[in-house]
């Protein structure tokens, strides 16, 4: 439930840089196909010039899908709280399960439903000591999406939908970044296996 503005507030704008809305956020269009079919897409429409990237969650891991499909593409990935895939028929499962109960909510509720239910989770629990200000912000943000594009996001980019991506990060030649927050042991120890499988140069 991000989008491009978000950037804003961290880039301090010293060189050039192109924030995007993911697809099924804000003014882009939404995903359609299957994983791999979009992220082809994405990279034919990013610049050539684009040789490093930040995302974060749902975009570190479109990241990391550019990543696999074009290695040699990109000099530098910096992922933020980002999962590299999931490794079991079962796991993605249980995680496809998941993500239709969230379609099924935006069906049902709306954004406004969705948003009040995604806030609520145990990941964002650390945000409660942003300002007023800025979590009212943050919330007008969310709201602004279309619950047509935020189930296509899930139905195309779902956690369960995406390769487990691993052993492409052994192979990727560039440089890898992994930042998570000190609140999130979950995506530290994700962090943690994802660095140990980089070659130790």
């Amino acid at each position: 439930t991000g989008g491009a503005a978000v950037w804003s507030v961290c880039w301090e704008g010293r060189e050039p840089a192109l924030a995007l809305d993911l697809p099924g956020h804000g003014a882009s269009a939404d995903p359609w196909g299957s994983w791999d079919a979009a992220i082809g897409r994405l990279l034919d429409a990013l610049p050539s010039t684009v040789a490093r990237m930040v995302g974060y969650s749902l975009g570190g891991r479109i990241a990391l899908g550019m990543l696999r499909a074009a290695p040699e593409r990109f000099q530098a990935i910096t992922l933020v709280s980002a999962h590299p895939g999931l490794s079991s028929p079962a796991e993605r499962a249980v995680r496809r399960a998941a993500d239709r109960c969230w379609v099924d909510l935006l069906r049902r509720d709306g954004v406004p439903g969705f948003v009040c239910a995604w806030e609520s989770l145990p990941l964002f629990a650390g945000q409660a000591r942003l300002p007023a200000e800025a979590l009212a912000r943050q919330r007008t943000r969310r709201l602004s999406h279309r619950a047509e594009g935020l189930m296509a996001s899930m139905k195309v980019f779902g956690l369960a939908e995406m390769p487990d991506i691993r052993n492409d990060l052994s192979r990727f030649p560039g440089k890898l970044c992994c930042i998570v927050g000190e609140d999130d042991p979950k995506f530290f120890h994700i962090a943690r296996k994802v660095m140990d499988i980089r070659p130790k140069l």
